[in-house]
């Protein structure tokens, strides 16, 4: 299978909707012109896309939780009781693992025989088997706007039903999805289910329907530099950009070095702005949103609230529109919804104290974080443009194959693996190995030079398996080196 960054064609989007709908029964209550005027029904502030530009020309930041049950009418009180208790300003719905996976008949079964006792069996809540009217529910006794969470590599149908529903905005990334939730799954197969999505969302924006994408780059729940997610952000938001999407919220996640965090939440918006800028889509929109740290929590509820202070106060350095939050119980199990609003009013506390304030950083130790981040970030994207000849599916599709995008410590098969990662003295996320990455030799430099500090231990003292596992937990037990 090939793939291109084309335009989909209407004829050929008309008869891939016709076979997606298909695809449950709930797809035949999709229709796009219905949808259309349902949304015209809506205010113009339950719209996600809206809401993030209003928020980038005001400097008002935006909180949003993680949350989503199986049940329409416990999904209902979750959400309101975040909005009017947690003080969200976005809503969550994430979907559950049957819906990613297409098994809505596995689904069905529940939803006909659930029982109290079988709530927390079902990790979300199943958008394509509540259908349109389900969704529309869930607006309608909402009042806030609503962001579907959903990871797979085929979002095709619960987009259909979410859009129609009266969802505004998505989690994104044929690449992030790829390297996070599959094994196996080809960049091309992903990739095409994907444009399909941003090809839909574009037929909303054309008929006047602002449709966000929250655009995950790469990564997964280990340390890593924003530097490799950054690339992969840039690339989806084009291959999005080509169907029509004109709302893009870019994520950074927290890795925990203060200076790295900051200049990672300056960077990597600027250079995908940048990239889109160069393929002349200059009509777009691009905030940046803040996700806290998303490996292992600190199963002490208390330190869980200072990891999510930390992540805040990094955030608001970094001038980022949004926070993203788990609750302080992810380390503990299922969260409760009081403490999901807790978290989220923890965050409120900082952002209002922070947000009349402005803290420049002008030392030479954070110029340099800044150069790093974006010399090794429009590396990997030129590097890759260069493999795909200007197109930016090839680009991915032909960059992971080739090795100069990758991941350290991916699910997908279909990455090389050959990245590795550890902590400088600081707690900074270095390259032991670039593996194939076409990182310059300044970066190199770099990147050794900042390693040499944290090993300089003795006669002999190299980074081991034993740093780099230590790596990946520390955060949870409370330190960084």
């Amino acid at each position: 299978m090939t793939v291109t960054d084309t335009r989909i064609a209407d004829d050929e989007f008309a008869a891939r909707r016709r076979e997606v709908l298909a695809g449950w029964p709930t797809g035949a209550e999709v229709d796009l012109d219905d949808a259309v005027a349902f949304h015209a029904t809506i205010p113009a502030s339950r719209n996600v896309p809206r809401m993030r530009a209003d928020a980038l020309a005001t400097g008002k930041v935006l909180l949003q939780p993680l949350a989503g049950v199986p049940r329409l009418d416990d999904h209902i009180e979750l959400l309101n009781y975040l909005t009017d208790v947690g003080t969200a300003d976005i809503l969550p719905t994430q979907i559950d693992s049957q819906t990613r996976n297409l098994r809505f008949e596995v689904v069905d079964e529940f939803l006909s025989n659930v029982t109290d006792s079988d709530r927390d069996k079902l990790n979300g809540f199943p958008v394509v088997n509540h259908g349109v009217p389900g969704v529309r529910k869930l607006i309608g006794a909402t009042t806030a706007p609503i962001e579907m969470r959903i990871g797979t590599v085929d979002p095709r149908l619960a987009a259909e039903v979410a859009f129609a529903g009266g969802m505004t905005s998505m989690t994104a990334g044929p690449v992030y999805y790829t390297i996070h939730y599959s094994g196996d799954v080809a960049f091309e197969a992903a990739i095409s289910n994907w444009q399909y999505v941003f090809r839909l969302a574009g037929a909303y924006v054309e008929r006047g329907v602002p449709i966000g994408m929250q655009i995950h780059g790469a990564g997964n729940s280990t340390p890593f530099p924003m530097s490799i997610l950054g690339a992969c952000a840039a690339l989806e938001c084009l291959m999005a950009a080509t169907q029509g999407v004109r709302s893009f919220s870019v994520d950074v996640r927290l890795m925990g070095n203060l200076l790295q965090d900051v200049a990672a939440s300056t960077v990597v918006p600027e250079v995908c702005r940048r990239y889109l800028d160069r393929f002349g889509f200059d009509d777009c929109t691009v905030t940046v949103d803040r996700k806290t740290w998303a490996g292992r929590y600190p199963d002490d509820v208390a330190r869980a609230y200072g990891l999510i202070s930390y992540n805040t106060v990094t955030g608001m350095l970094g001038g980022v529109n949004e926070f993203i939050n788990n609750s302080v119980e992810e380390g503990v199990g299922i969260p409760t919804k009081e403490a999901n609003a807790s978290t989220l009013r923890a965050i409120r506390q900082i952002t209002g104290m922070m947000s009349c304030q402005r803290v420049p950083l002008t030392s030479d130790e954070y110029a340099a974080e800044l150069r790093s981040t974006e010399l090794d970030m429009t590396s990997l994207i030129d590097a890759s443009l260069d493999l795909g000849d200007g197109d930016p599916a090839l680009a991915a599709v032909r960059g992971f194959a080739a090795g100069v995008l990758d991941v350290p410590f991916a699910a997908s098969r279909r990455c090389r693996g050959e990245v590795m990662v550890a902590r400088d003295a600081q707690g900074a996320v270095r390259f032991v190995d670039p593996g194939r990455l076409p990182i310059t030799a300044e970066s190199r430099a770099f990147h050794e030079e900042r390693l040499a500090q944290r090993v300089g231990r003795g006669e002999g003292s190299t980074i081991d398996y034993r740093d780099i596992v230590n790596d990946v937990f520390s955060i949870s037990r409370g330190y960084l080196v």
